[in-house]
């Protein structure tokens, strides 16, 4: 039963990850979002 959670886990990291490069790669996510001055206005 440990096994399962754990391969459960690891299977959710790694769609968020792919999911997060394809969003990047395909542009669902506004470039905007990580220049300089967005981070600035963050602080």
């Amino acid at each position: 039963m440990k096994r399962i959670g754990k391969l459960l886990v690891v299977l959710f990291i790694l769609v968020g990850c792919v999911v997060f490069a394809s969003a990047l790669a395909g542009g669902w996510m506004d470039d905007s979002a990580f220049t300089q001055q967005a981070k600035d206005a963050a602080h």
